[in-house]
């Protein structure tokens, strides 16, 4: 029953075993839940449950938080849920006082016994500091750097867990057995919205407009072949084609020789498919990217964690920044990357890195890329983060 913009519930939906903190938007979460029973959770569903308990309980928390949370903590508290996953993009963040907070800070900080796990969206957490009050939140991380060196960007989590990425580990699982190398450069766009294609022009769009010109005049003296890798979800906007717009960006500064990934294929080729399907279940499963990727004898671009990705999985990146900003680096620094190069410097390195035989590459970026994005062939992350999961339901029973 909906009242404005509430959901009103007048009995208790079966208790999960995990709640789904905004799955509906990441429901490649759900492969980490096998044997669980899971509740995905909306925020912007307003759900109240209208039993005397739960009534109770939201009041208390209402008052001594913010609606978005009290609802979550009546929620959880009315029937004793003790474990929630989501993934840490949609942990929503918003102003309470002078400081910067998310949904997750205030529920576990109301309710101390609730195992609370994020995992890890991408490589922007360095963006957005948060209080240095000890977050009660366990986060699936890319690989030990993060572990060691988010914490100095602001981030504060109970615990680190290195899983490797969650999205890319569902990719290896799935890629064909083989990938040729058929490409030369795979460009990767961070072309992201109207800001790009506006008036008005920031660092990072500066930094990407520089780096595309310089991609331009290399590929026609090396006369390389170049692959545009389009963002995979820019057809989800229904108000504005930005598919269109993003491709029409590259088009006008590289020239109609230009070749991209079709993003809406599973693997961005009608041609290409797993176990006979090449139509992707949901966007977050568009594998576009990364195959083209994996295609390449070079991936390039500036930050982006599909450059991160890629590198795990052992591909020649290199990854260029043209501002000033310590941000917009690739974390480990290498012969992958460079900050401020020279047109002529970049060459030379997009061709030392091109002649590079693979086994020199791999025995090269061995350590740095495990650190990076830990994956593990026995243990990908889906299956680790559901081992997790079950050992804290376990333990949760027990204490109920």
């Amino acid at each position: 029953m909906k009242v404005g913009r509430f959901t009103l519930k007048f009995r208790y939906p079966p208790r999960p075993d995990v709640i789904l903190l905004e799955a509906d938007k990441s429901p490649h979460l759900l492969s980490a839940c096998e044997n669980l029973s899971v509740e995905v959770y909306r925020s912007a569903d307003r759900l109240v449950v209208v039993r005397p308990k739960y009534l109770v309980l939201l009041v208390y928390y209402w008052l001594r938080s913010t609606r978005m949370a009290a609802l979550l903590c009546a929620r959880l508290e009315s029937q004793k849920i003790r474990v929630l996953i989501g993934m840490e993009n949609y942990d929503k963040r918003y102003r309470k006082g002078d400081t910067s907070r998310t949904i997750l800070e205030d529920v576990t900080e109301q309710i101390p016994q609730l195992r609370a796990f994020l995992v890890q969206h991408g490589q922007e957490l360095r963006r957005f500091p948060l209080n240095r009050v000890r977050k009660r939140v366990e986060l699936f991380c890319w690989g030990n750097w993060v572990a060691q060196n988010y914490p100095r960007f602001g981030r504060n989590d109970l615990s680190y867990i290195s899983s490797g990425a969650l999205i890319d580990g569902l990719y290896r699982s799935v890629r064909p057995s083989i990938v040729p190398r058929d490409v030369g450069i795979c460009y990767v766009s961070t072309v992201k919205d109207s800001s790009w294609w506006g008036s008005e022009t920031g660092e990072r769009r500066l930094g990407f407009e520089k780096l595309t010109e310089y991609l331009k005049t290399l590929a026609e003296s090396m006369q390389v072949d170049v692959h545009v890798a389009l963002t995979i979800d820019r057809d989800q906007n229904n108000e504005e084609d930005e598919s269109s717009l993003e491709r029409n960006w590259f088009l006008e500064r590289l020239g109609r020789e230009i070749q991209f990934n079709e993003p809406s294929f599973l693997f961005g080729n009608q041609d290409v498919s797993h176990q006979g399907r090449t139509t992707p279940q949901y966007v977050k499963e568009r594998y576009s990217t990364y195959f083209l990727s994996d295609r390449s004898e070079l991936t390039l671009g500036m930050a982006s964690s599909v450059l991160w990705e890629s590198f795990g999985r052992g591909n020649k990146i290199l990854a260029v920044n043209l501002t000033d900003n310590e941000l917009y680096d690739f974390p480990i620094s290498g012969l992958w990357s460079m900050r401020q190069p020279t047109y002529e410097d970049f060459a030379l390195r997009v061709q030392q890195l091109m002649q590079m035989p693979q086994e020199q590459w791999l025995n090269l970026t061995k350590e740095a890329r495990f650190d990076l994005v830990a994956y593990r062939e026995y243990e990908p992350p889906h299956k680790l983060i559901n081992k997790y999961l079950c050992q804290a339901v376990d333990q949760a029973s027990l204490l109920r």
